[in-house]
């Protein structure tokens, strides 16, 4: 089962924010000495129990976001006095950098021109590069290039107002207070990936808007001059590593993928977040959706979204040599081959080996398999399956094995299906195949074969009337697994009566065919149940 946790925090303990900058105008470094801060104003940080509250910059812990300022940080001063919004000039942050060889400081001074002597004054943060003191823009394309790491959103939207109150020394302190809203995603696939697998890009889309310009005041976003929701407002996309995306661990796991977006605060339906995957080794790429409908992001607070992604899982044991005691790569899980044409010389070879094949003789009517193959269906519905099953083929579903991505697998009417469809039940299956043959009772292997090449493409309308089974491979010949997406073969629990050399019969499934049709028992083919593929729990 697939789980799905979204919270809500406070911005000040829990909130990853950027990087806030601004390259477009020549910021000076308040150090140079008070000769050179003639005429300026001095907004310092008020130093408080709570220190990273007043900070633009950050790193999620998991628990709480420990603030910096980071070089270019600006602000904007509301002087009524003037009627303008006056930008920061001035700064110390600089200078704390170069002293300290850091890239960020927990205190900062900010210095703007001219006299001020209210008790108070209103202070904006609008964005990186923004010119505006009464406008923030939050992006609808954001990019994040390193997990965990939120040095993109001051260019992206991130906001944020204060007041700042006047000291006796005619200087002026203040504590910033973020006006966006934030979300924290933090993926993971509880049944493991590998390294190959990536999640490249996060997208959230809302009936309302969600970026855009927004009209900005002493209070921070407008919400009642919200832009109308247009294609282009409606959905956020957040890149991750220049799509090349973050690795997915196992459970959730900040320092590994913690991909942080900003969005405008406020209530919001239709919402669903999309998340896009891409596995580098079997080149197969697919996205996850989870619908959240309703949904309220709080000004200044993050939603740490940890979403175990929901992408179906089929089990690396599944894979057998006909009716052995044993999996095919019992013992030697960590040598399995999980690529294509990938191979290892731990496969079973001989008759001692548990993970052998069962060697019961053709005899007639054909011996029935008492080990892992005695649940898969027999001879007859297989049959059944092949020639009344309505076969669809499926490129698109994706679905995951031995910790990669795939695509690729049937379609097929269900047991209970069929029989309605053919006047019959799903107990006179098991006992004739369509042309009144018991393929369980008589020595006629050769002719039990049956192929059907009537195939149709993609998923059927009435779904719920089939089951899906996976491109699964198989590990044809000396441990080599081969057709992973292109082909699978599933066992029966039936055996050749005509085959002394141990054969058995199986249902072979790919883009072209369903075949029913016998196989050599030394072939590690898939163990199933009737209407059921070998999903993990």
């Amino acid at each position: 089962m697939k789980h799905y946790q979204l919270w809500a925090v406070s911005a000040i303990a829990c909130l990853a924010l950027a990087s806030c900058g601004n390259d477009d105008t020549v910021q000076g470094d308040g150090s140079q000495g008070e000769k050179e801060l003639k005429g300026l104003t001095e907004f310092a940080v008020k130093v408080t129990e709570q220190p990273t509250a007043t900070r633009t910059t950050g790193l999620y812990t998991g628990s709480r976001i420990d603030f910096y300022w980071t070089k270019d940080d600006r602000l904007w001063v509301n002087n009524a006095a003037t009627s303008t919004l006056i930008q920061s000039t001035r700064d110390n942050i600089n200078s704390q950098l170069m002293a300290g060889g850091v890239t960020k400081v927990p205190t900062a001074k900010f210095y703007f021109p001219g006299t001020y002597t209210e008790a108070t004054y209103p202070v904006r943060y609008t964005g990186y590069g923004n010119n505006a003191g009464d406008k923030v823009t939050i992006k609808a394309a954001q990019a994040q290039t390193t997990p965990n790491d939120g040095s993109h959103i001051g260019a992206d939207g991130d906001c944020g107002t204060a007041i700042a109150n006047r000291g006796g020394d005619g200087k002026y302190t203040f504590t910033l207070l973020h006006k966006a809203a934030y979300l924290t995603f933090t993926p993971y696939y509880s049944h493991g990936f590998a390294d190959d697998v990536k999640v490249t890009q996060i997208k959230v889309t809302a009936n309302e808007a969600l970026a855009g310009e927004f009209d900005f005041d002493d209070s921070g976003i407008k919400l009642s001059t919200r832009p109308t929701a247009s294609a282009d407002n409606r959905s956020i996309t957040l890149t991750l590593n220049g799509g090349n995306g973050f690795g997915i661990p196992s459970a959730p796991d900040h320092a590994k993928n913690a991909a942080i977006m900003v969005l405008a605060p406020g209530k919001y339906t239709g919402f669903t977040v999309e998340y896009t995957l891409y596995d580098q080794a079997t080149q197969v790429g697919g996205t996850v959706t989870k619908v959240y409908g309703k949904l309220t992001l709080n000004e200044g607070k993050n939603r740490p979204v940890a979403a175990n992604l929901a992408v179906t899982h089929y089990n690396a044991n599944a894979y057998s040599m006909w009716d052995a005691t044993q999996y095919y790569w019992k013992g030697y899980e960590d040598d399995q081959p999980i690529l294509n044409k990938k191979t290892n010389d731990n496969y079973p070879k001989s008759a001692t080996d548990p993970r052998w094949y069962n060697p019961a003789p053709a005899v007639t009517p054909p011996a029935s398999a008492k080990y892992d193959c005695k649940d898969c269906p027999n001879m007859n519905e297989l049959r059944w399956y092949a020639q009344h099953g309505a076969p669809h083929w499926d490129s698109n579903t994706l679905w995951a094995a031995m910790k990669h991505l795939h695509k690729g697998g049937m379609w097929l009417k269900k047991q209970g299906v069929i029989a309605v469809a053919n006047s019959t039940s799903t107990d006179i299956m098991k006992k004739i195949a369509p042309n009144g043959l018991d393929y369980t009772a008589v020595n006629n292997g050769a002719a039990a074969k049956y192929t059907n090449n009537s195939i149709e493409s993609g998923k059927p309308s009435d779904i719920s009337d089939y089951f899906y089974l996976p491109a699964l491979g198989d590990y044809y010949n000396n441990g080599e697994l081969l057709n992973v997406g292109t082909s699978g073969s599933y066992w029966s629990c039936t055996s050749n009566p005509n085959d002394s050399n141990g054969g058995a019969f199986a249902l072979i499934i790919s883009k072209e065919k369903v075949e029913a049709s016998f196989f050599f028992r030394k072939h590690g083919f898939c163990i199933w149940k009737a209407d059921k593929a070998p999903e993990s729990e």
